[in-house]
C-alpha cells in the first residue's frame, strides 16, 4: 500500500512545483496588476482627475513581472511625458494661430520620436515613444481652444503619475520578483549550457539533428540578457558588482559561441577533402577539453566545483599546446599547403576555444565567489561594453512612417471636418510609435485592430448594460472591471497575445465609461469607436507602403553593412575592441531578422554571414595589433598586401577578387614560413599569431561559401 502510494507523492510533488515555477507567477502578476489598476482608478477619482483611463493605461502599459523593468519603463514614460508635455505648450504657444506652422513642427516632431523609438534599446526607446504621442494627446484636443492646453497637460501628466506610482508600489511590495535573480539564474543555465555543449564531442564534430539543434542554442540571449542586465540596475539594492560580472560573462559568451560555431563549420568544410588520421588528429586534439568538463554537466556548480574545472583545463591547455606543435613537425613534410593551412587553423581554432572557456570559467567563478562572500574580484579591471548598431536607412524610414502617418491623417481630418478625426490621428501616430519597435509590426499592427475590435464589443457590453445595472459606487465598479482587467493582464503574459492584448487595452480604457460621473452616449460611443478603427487602418496602411522590404532586400543592406564592417577594420583605427564588433553584429543581425521578411534559410544564412564577418574581423584586429608591436625589421610588406586584398575584395567582392586573393595570402604566408622566426620570443609569437591568422583567413575563404553577398537563389 505504501509502495503505491510513493509514486502518487512524488508526482503530486512534481506537478507542485512546475506549477510553483510556471503557473504560479503568472496568477500572482494578474493579481497585482488588477488590483495596480484599480487602486490607480479609485484614487484618480477621489482627486476627481477628469480622464481616470489615463491612470489605469499607464499601469498596464509599465506594469512587468519583474519590478526592475516596472521602474525602468516607469521612469522613461515619466520623462518621455514631461518632455512631450513640454512640447505640447511650446507649440501651443507659438504656433496655435498658425495651422501650417503647425501641422509641419508636429509631422517633425513625430518623425524625430519615430526615429528616436527605433533607433534607440531598451526603454529608452519608450521615452521617445511618450514624447511623440503624448503631444496628440495634449495639443489635439484643444486645438480649437489654446488657453485650454495647460489645464489638459497638468492633468495628463498627473494621471500617468498617479498609475506609475501605483505600479510601480504594487510592484515591489506584493510578492516582488527582482531582475537580478532572473539575470543570475539565466548566467547560471547558459553557463551550465556552454559546458554540457563542449563536453560533448560531437557537438563539433557529429552531424546528428539533436546536436546541430543544441549548437544553435550556443548563440542566443546576447542582446536580450544585457537588456536585462541594464533595467535591473532600477532596483532597489541592485548589486553594480553583479552587472559588472554579467557584462564580462555576455561579452565572453559571445566570443566563445563565435569561436566554437568557427570551429564546427570548419570542421565541416574540411572533412570531406581531409583523411581519416587527420580528422582523428583532431578529435583527439580536443578530447581533453571534453573530458575536463563530462563529470560537470550540471547546472549546480560550487567554487570547489568551478576551481577544479579551470585547473584541468588549465592541463588541458598546455597539454594540446604541445601535441600541436609536435602534429605540425610531423605533417609539414607530408600536407600540401592548403591541407596543412586547414589543419593550422582548426588546431588554432581549438586551441583559442579553450582559451576562451578558461577566461568564462574564471569570471563565473568571481561571479560565484562576490555572491557567497561579497569580495570583489581583479578579473573586472578591463571595461567592456555592448555596443549598438541601427542601420540609418531603416532609422529614416521610421521618421518617414511617423510623419507621413500623421500628416495623411491630419489631411483626413481637414479634409471631412469630422470632430472625432483628432482620435483617429492619436492612435494611428500611436500604433506608429509604439509598434515600430516590436517584431514583425505589421503582424502586431492586424492583432491591434482584432483586440480593438474586441474591446470595442466588451465596452459596449460594459457601458450599455453591466456599469447602468450593477455600479452605484465605486467598490462596485471595482468589481465589475477586475475580471476585465485580470484577462488582459494575462493576455500581457502571453507573447502570441501581444498585439491584442495592447490593442485591446488601448480601446477599453478609452471607450469604457470610466468617468468621474457616469454619462454616455451611443452616438459618441460608436463615431468615436469608428474613429479609433480608422486610425488602426491608416498605421497598418503606412506599414504596407513605407517598409516595404522583400527579403532580398533586407539581404542586400545587410550583406553591405557587414562588408563595410570588414572594411573599417582593415583600414580604421585601431581603437576597435572584438567586445564592440560582436555586439554590434549581433545587434544588426537581430534587428534586420525582426524588421525584415527572413524566411527560415535566409535567416541561418545571414546568421552565417555574420559569424563569418566577426571571424575574419577578429583575426584582422588581431594582425594589426601584432604588427603594431612587432620591430620594424619583421613587417614584411606581404602582410600588408594581404590585408589590403581583403580589404578589396570585402569593398567589392567577386569571384576574380576572391581568387586574386586567396593567391595572396597563399604568397604571404609562403614568405613568412620561408623566413626563420625571432629568436626573441615575445616576437617570434607575435609574428606566429600573424601567420596563424592570415593561415585561418585564407581557409575560412577557401573552404566558406556564405560570403556576405546576395545571389540569385539566397532567399529561396
Amino acid at each position: 500500500m505504501h509502495a503505491l502510494k510513493l509514486p502518487f507523492i512524488l508526482q503530486m510533488r512534481q506537478a507542485s512545483l512546475e506549477w510553483l515555477e510556471t503557473d504560479a507567477p503568472i496568477l500572482i502578476y494578474m493579481v497585482k496588476a488588477t488590483i495596480a489598476g484599480l487602486i490607480a482608478l479609485w484614487i484618480s477619482m477621489k482627486l476627481n482627475l477628469p480622464d481616470p483611463r489615463t491612470a489605469i493605461f499607464t499601469v498596464f502599459i509599465v506594469m512587468q513581472p519583474q519590478s526592475g523593468l516596472v521602474f525602468s519603463k516607469s521612469y522613461y514614460r515619466v520623462v518621455g511625458t514631461i518632455v512631450g508635455v513640454g512640447i505640447s505648450l511650446l507649440m501651443m504657444g507659438f504656433f496655435a494661430q498658425d495651422p501650417i506652422w503647425f501641422i509641419t513642427f508636429f509631422a517633425i516632431w513625430i518623425g524625430i520620436c519615430t526615429a528616436a523609438g527605433f533607433k534607440y534599446r531598451n526603454f529608452q526607446a519608450y521615452g521617445f515613444v511618450l514624447a511623440g504621442y503624448t503631444l496628440c494627446i495634449v495639443a489635439l484636443p484643444v486645438i480649437e481652444t489654446p488657453l485650454e492646453v495647460f489645464d489638459i497637460a497638468v492633468s495628463r501628466f498627473s494621471e500617468v503619475v498617479v498609475g506609475i506610482m501605483c505600479a510601480t508600489i504594487i510592484s515591489d511590495i506584493l510578492f516582488p520578483r527582482h531582475l537580478s535573480d532572473s539575470l543570475l539564474s539565466a548566467e547560471r543555465e547558459r553557463f551550465g549550457n556552454v559546458l554540457s555543449t563542449l563536453a560533448d564531442p560531437d557537438s563539433i564534430f557529429g552531424t546528428k539533428e539533436d546536436v546541430q539543434a543544441q549548437a544553435t542554442r550556443f548563440s542566443s540571449g546576447v542582446v536580450g540578457l544585457n537588456a536585462t542586465r541594464i533595467n535591473s540596475a532600477y532596483e532597489s539594492g541592485a548589486d553594480r558588482k553583479d552587472r559588472q560580472h554579467s557584462q564580462h560573462l555576455n561579452h565572453e559568451y559571445m566570443n566563445l559561441s563565435t569561436t566554437f560555431h568557427s570551429l564546427k563549420n570548419m570542421v565541416r568544410a574540411i572533412e570531406p577533402q581531409t583523411s581519416p588520421e587527420m580528422m582523428s588528429t583532431l578529435i583527439d586534439l580536443y578530447a581533453p577539453i571534453a573530458s575536463s568538463l563530462r563529470s560537470f554537466r550540471t547546472n549546480t556548480f560550487s567554487a570547489d566545483d568551478l576551481n577544479r574545472i579551470i585547473q584541468e583545463l588549465l592541463e588541458a591547455k598546455n597539454t594540446i599546446g604541445e601535441r600541436v606543435k609536435v602534429e605540425q613537425e610531423h605533417l609539414k613534410p607530408v600536407l600540401d599547403e592548403d591541407s596543412y593551412d586547414a589543419f593550422t587553423s582548426t588546431a588554432y581554432l581549438i586551441i583559442r576555444l579553450l582559451s576562451e572557456l578558461h577566461i568564462h570559467c574564471v569570471t563565473y567563478l568571481s561571479l560565484l565567489k562576490h555572491r557567497l562572500s561579497g569580495s570583489t574580484s581583479t578579473e573586472l579591471s578591463r571595461v567592456v561594453r555592448f555596443s549598438t548598431h541601427t542601420d540609418n536607412v531603416l532609422v529614416g524610414l521610421a521618421a518617414l512612417r511617423g510623419s507621413g502617418v500623421l500628416l495623411v491623417t491630419m489631411g483626413f481630418w481637414i479634409a471631412t471636418g469630422w470632430p472625432y478625426a483628432t482620435q483617429t490621428i492619436t492612435l494611428a501616430v500611436v500604433i506608429g510609435l509604439l509598434i515600430g519597435t516590436l517584431p514583425s509590426p505589421l503582424d502586431a499592427v492586424i492583432n491591434f485592430f482584432k483586440g480593438g475590435i474586441t474591446a470595442v464589443i466588451f465596452a459596449a457590453v460594459y457601458d450599455f448594460y453591466i456599469i447602468p445595472e450593477f455600479t452605484s459606487d465605486l467598490l462596485t465598479l471595482s468589481l465589475v472591471l477586475a475580471p476585465v482587467l485580470a484577462l488582459v493582464a494575462w493576455w500581457t503574459t502571453q507573447p502570441k497575445w501581444s498585439g491584442f492584448s495592447l490593442g485591446f487595452v488601448f480601446l477599453f480604457m478609452y471607450e469604457c465609461a470610466l468617468d468621474p460621473y457616469y454619462k454616455i452616449d451611443p452616438t459618441k460611443f460608436m463615431e468615436s469607436a469608428l474613429a479609433y478603427l480608422i486610425g488602426i487602418v491608416f498605421a497598418g496602411a503606412a506599414y504596407l507602403l513605407v517598409n516595404f522590404w522583400s527579403c532580398s532586400l533586407t539581404q542586400q543592406r545587410v550583406a553591405k553593412i557587414l562588408r563595410r564592417q570588414i572594411v573599417t577594420v582593415c583600414e580604421g583605427e585601431l581603437t576597435l575592441q572584438r567586445s564592440a564588433l560582436e555586439s554590434t553584429g549581433r545587434d544588426l543581425v537581430q534587428q534586420f531578422s525582426t524588421q525584415g521578411r527572413l524566411n527560415m534559410r535566409s535567416s541561418r544564412l545571414v546568421f552565417e554571414w555574420l559569424l563569418l564577418t566577426l571571424e575574419i574581423g577578429r583575426a584582422i584586429l588581431s594582425i594589426r595589433r601584432s604588427l603594431e608591436r612587432l620591430y620594424p625589421h619583421y613587417r614584411h610588406k606581404s602582410i600588408d598586401n594581404a590585408l589590403e586584398s581583403i580589404r578589396i575584395f570585402f569593398d567589392t567582392p567577386s569571384e576574380s577578387v576572391r581568387k586574386g586573393l586567396l593567391i595572396t595570402l597563399k604568397d604571404s604566408l609562403h614568405e613568412l614560413r620561408i623566413n626563420e622566426l625571432p629568436n626573441e620570443k615575445v616576437q617570434s609569437n607575435r609574428l606566429q599569431t600573424v601567420m596563424n591568422e592570415l593561415a585561418l583567413i585564407r581557409t575560412v575563404l577557401l573552404n566558406i561559401d556564405s560570403f556576405p553577398v546576395v545571389t540569385e537563389d539566397s532567399c529561396r
